[in-house]
């Protein structure tokens, strides 16, 4: 899900030396991600119609069902095929995979392992808000539909839940990084892994530490279901 800190953890990833494809290719920066997103052009090329349909940007307030997403990435099988190979075997960044997902997995694309980046809704409610200038209302429900979504689809494949909230505080970085790593088959060392974290990870990234939210029962639910998630991979991966 956007605005969630998917390009903090892209960055770090990257930097790590994580294989992305070529840097040059990159969605280049703007306003909302100054230091870049990490996001391959030509994965954008076939995500951002799939949704957006004839609608353009204005599809972002109706947002297309599986069933219509599925139906428009028929005309992109092949170019869905290409992109695949070509990204085989490296770590890809786009949150437009929360709905666009089944295409590629209709597609024949190879996908092994899944990272889902969690945000306290409310923060992302307000970034959304205050990016697209809407209502809180609607942010909230763009919420829960990227990640429910998402969620229901990539039930069958390995997936690793991380903890934005848990990044940019530093006494939990480490932990909430490392198991991330590794699930990745990434190996870093743990001087690499404090300069890195010194380099990457800023205060000034935490633009709402203190809100308090009383959620709508639909969100509630679902964030206590992504916790519960998270803290069972945590509990397990301290026992293995």
């Amino acid at each position: 899900m956007h605005r969630s800190g998917t390009s903090l953890v892209a960055q770090l990833f990257f930097k790590a030396g994580a294989d992305m494809g070529d840097p040059s290719t990159f969605y280049p920066a703007k306003k909302w991600n100054t230091d870049g997103t990490f996001e391959q052009t030509d994965i954008l090329a076939i995500n951002q119609p799939i949704i957006n349909g004839p609608f353009g940007r204005f599809s972002y307030f109706w947002l297309p069902s599986t069933k219509t997403i599925l139906k428009r990435a028929t005309r992109k099988v092949e170019q869905i095929r290409q992109v695949d190979k070509k990204y085989e075997e490296k770590v890809v960044k786009n949150p437009h995979f929360c709905l666009t997902l089944p295409a590629w997995l209709q597609s024949g694309a190879n996908i092994e392992k899944l990272l889902f980046c969690l945000r306290e809704p409310a923060q992302v409610a307000k970034s959304i808000q205050k990016r697209n200038k809407t209502t809180l209302k609607r942010a909230y429900s763009l919420w829960t539909i990227h990640n429910q979504r998402l969620l229901e689809q990539a039930k069958d494949i390995p997936t690793w839940f991380i903890y934005y909230n848990n990044l940019l505080d530093k006494s939990k970085t480490m932990n909430e990084l490392m198991p991330a790593f590794r699930f990745f088959d990434m190996k870093i060392s743990e001087e690499k892994m404090q300069s890195l974290i010194a380099k990457v990870i800023k205060s000034e990234l935490n633009h709402s530490p203190n809100i308090q939210a009383d959620y709508p029962h639909s969100v509630a639910k679902l964030w206590h279901d992504l916790l519960e998630r998270h803290a069972c991979q945590v509990e397990n991966a301290q026992a293995s």
